[in-house]
């Protein structure tokens, strides 16, 4: 079982990386998931961080675990308090992770299962090298998965594949985790962080603003009438076109330089 307190936070200018220690197994025991959550709100108050990289720490390790959810003594004796706990923290952390502005990567090195499912699935986008599983099992422990996964699951892959997932407990490979859509891109163990932060570089490139207004727009188009997202969609292109920053972009290509963002 990994360190208590080996939930790690790296700073890369605009990019960070969470690690979630390293351990073999990466149970969420309370002080990593505290520790988790504080990190994340450090990186909400700050507001410079434009990309963020979760993943179970031991990229390389062909044994190691993304995430496997709760450490199982946690529930061992059905305290209905530490239940209780125990779900309004994984509310505030996830609700942070999947609320962050910027773009949210999940590096998938490992197998996951229930809350490790749900860490990914409330990032925009999964990266999963190829010894990666997908697996829920607290159906059958009397619980459910803590962290969103009824609903942002079907979203997903669809009610089917959900409901076979939750139901059934089949735990599935990365190869069919991307056939169904769970998962993005599937990678070799040793390249899923090079690719992870490929993926980061792309979104650096972009105006903050731009980024977030279109992180934003797209999220919200499953929940809103299509003509309110046309209106939104044409509200923040004239508020970015006051930001300066398409001038800004434009100068900077003349210029041959980096763009100097507004916002940064």
């Amino acid at each position: 079982m990994q360190d208590d307190h080996e939930v790690r936070l790296v700073r890369e200018g605009a990019l960070a990386v969470i690690a979630l220690g390293g351990g073999l197994d990466n149970y969420w025991t309370l002080p990593a998931l505290t520790a988790f959550s504080d990190h994340l709100t450090d990186l909400n108050r700050t507001g410079d961080c434009r990309c963020l990289i979760v993943t179970g720490g031991v990229i390389a390790e062909d044994s190691a675990a993304f995430c496997r959810g709760l450490a199982p003594s946690l529930m061992a004796d059905g305290d209905v308090l530490t239940g209780a706990s125990l779900n309004r923290l994984f509310a505030a952390s996830y609700t942070a992770l999947r609320r962050f502005p910027g773009v949210t990567i999940a590096a998938v090195n490992g197998p996951a299962v229930n809350e490790g499912v749900a860490l990914a699935l409330n990032c925009d986008f999964r990266l999963a090298t190829v010894n990666a599983s997908f697996q829920f099992t607290a159906g059958s422990s009397g619980l459910l998965p803590f962290g969103g996964s009824t609903q942002l699951l079907p979203r997903l892959v669809g009610e089917s594949w959900a409901k076979r997932l939750m139901l059934f407990e089949h735990a599935i490979s990365a190869a069919q985790a991307e056939a169904i859509g769970l998962v993005d891109e599937v990678c070799q163990i040793d390249r899923v962080e090079q690719q992870a932060r490929q993926w980061s570089a792309s979104v650096l490139k972009q105006s903050p603003k731009a980024m977030r207004a279109t992180k934003q727009l797209i999220e919200h188009a499953r929940m809103r009438p299509l003509e309110t997202g046309f209106a939104a969609e044409r509200e923040w292109a004239a508020q970015l076109i006051d930001a300066g920053d398409y001038r800004e972009a434009r100068q900077a290509q003349l210029e041959i330089r980096e763009p100097n963002w507004s916002d940064l």
